[in-house]
């Protein structure tokens, strides 16, 4: 579907145009009417005065009277020419010369008018009317050359022509500035969403026309409500997992004291027990945050940002190792999805290898049709068998080093829940762990 814009706009610019047109038709005939209106008056004042001079001699032949015509009827081909009839005899203009005028098309009735050719081609406008003179029936014609006041008429319509375009043009112009003017509150809403989309703003401004009003207040309310069920559910999961602390803890004591009544296998069975109950419940903890996805992957999460913060932390952890991380960024290196969840798998990640890395840790992030990590260490790396197996609940490929072993689960349900990829292996450089994941980049 095309933009509210150019829908707009090309609407606007049809009924304009149209508007325009009208206007045009209409001014440019005027001129033409009024002036055909005031030639045939005077033509209808000439025959008058042609009328007032008339007498007819012995014969009945029409003779008009000095004083009774203007002197343009009596210069040749002048433009100006009139036809007296009465009975079988004629009386022409001297202006007329030789030629005569063409009365064929000339309509019936006591009073006409109509265009005729006259001398020399001349397009002439004709009036005749039937009169009674001396007892006598007498037609009267008078015409006029419309030549010059045609060639007027032309330029008038150029002229007018050229003004009306300029006008057209001016205001389809202002009228796109008037619209684009007047959409800009949406252009505003759409600023407002890519920064929701970011992460800088929680919610869109209300400040917008009305009609867009109550569609900004439910999108408003509809991710307040989902931030509240977000948080209540995130908080709900960790009551749940404060709740369950107390009772292990209170097995495991009341089985220390058993050990000898239970036996050493029984014993050890209802430790592990217990161990998979917390291990669990802590791992579902931080799974939580998953739930919210579908709401808070409207902010961003900025690699290059949050980065160095994660990498400082790391190396106050391991500080007896002095590691060395090398970094690799593009220039543009964003994830769509929630901060907490995202830091949490780059934290799980860097973790990892700064625990097992002898003295390096690389991390490699490149962007193009998604956004690819690769985080690699020097440590001793897993086998090909232990892969499987590490992405399993709670194992872990040294039950000697302290942690859940939940990391590499947790980045993998991240990544998952975010529709990337992940691939585990060796170093071909470093010769340690490699973990490969592709995210979805948003640009």
């Amino acid at each position: 579907m095309s933009s509210l814009q150019t829908r707009l706009g090309v609407w606007l610019i049809i009924s304009v145009v149209v508007l325009f047109g009208l206007h045009w038709l209409v001014t440019s005939r005027a001129p033409r009417n009024l002036t055909e209106e005031y030639v045939l008056s005077r033509l209808e004042h000439d025959g008058d005065s042609l009328l007032s001079g008339l007498r007819f001699d012995g014969d009945g032949r029409p003779i008009l009277m000095p004083g009774h015509s203007a002197p343009v009827y009596d210069k040749p081909c002048s433009g100006h020419y009139y036809l007296i009839e009465a009975e079988n005899h004629r009386a022409r203009s001297p202006s007329l010369a030789d030629e005569d005028l063409n009365l064929a098309g000339r309509p019936t009735g006591l009073v006409s008018t109509w265009r005729l050719t006259g001398p020399g081609g001349q397009p002439l406008l004709a009036w005749s009317a039937e009169f009674a003179r001396q007892g006598r029936p007498v037609r009267i014609t008078v015409a006029e050359d419309m030549t010059a006041l045609q060639q007027h008429i032309n330029q008038f319509r150029l002229r007018f022509t050229l003004v009306t375009l300029c006008l057209l043009a001016v205001l389809v112009i202002a009228q796109r500035f008037i619209i684009r003017v007047s959409l800009r509150p949406l252009e505003q809403l759409r600023d407002d969403c890519q920064r929701l989309d970011r992460g800088e703003v929680d919610t869109l401004t209300t400040n917008v026309p009305r009609e867009i009003l109550p569609l900004v207040e439910e999108i408003n309310h509809l991710l307040g409500v989902m931030r509240q069920r977000m948080q209540r559910h995130r908080n709900a999961l960790g009551n749940l997992a404060h709740a369950l602390k107390t009772p292990l803890t209170l097995l495991s004591q009341t089985l220390s004291r058993l050990d000898p009544q239970v036996g050493v296998e029984t014993a050890t069975a209802m430790r592990d027990a217990i161990g998979k109950i917390r291990t669990i419940a802590e791992r579902e903890l931080k799974h939580a945050r998953l739930a919210g996805t579908s709401v808070s992957a409207s902010q961003r999460f900025d690699v290059a940002r949050e980065l160095p913060g994660l990498i400082d932390v790391l190396k106050k952890i391991y500080v007896e190792k002095r590691l060395a991380y090398e970094v690799s960024l593009p220039d543009t290196s964003s994830l769509s999805g929630d901060r907490e969840d995202l830091l949490e798998l780059f934290g799980n990640l860097l973790d990892n290898a700064s625990k097992w890395a002898g003295s390096v840790v690389r991390i490699t992030v490149a962007a193009g049709d998604g956004l690819t990590l690769r985080v690699e260490d020097d440590g001793p790396g897993v086998d090909e068998a232990e892969i499987e197996r590490l992405l399993g609940r709670g194992e872990r490929n040294d039950e000697s080093s302290p942690g859940h072993g939940l990391g590499l689960a947790i980045v993998e349900d991240i990544v998952t829940q975010y529709g990337g990829e992940l691939t585990l292996g060796r170093s071909e450089d470093l010769g340690g762990f490699r973990v490969d994941i592709r995210m979805p980049v948003t640009p």
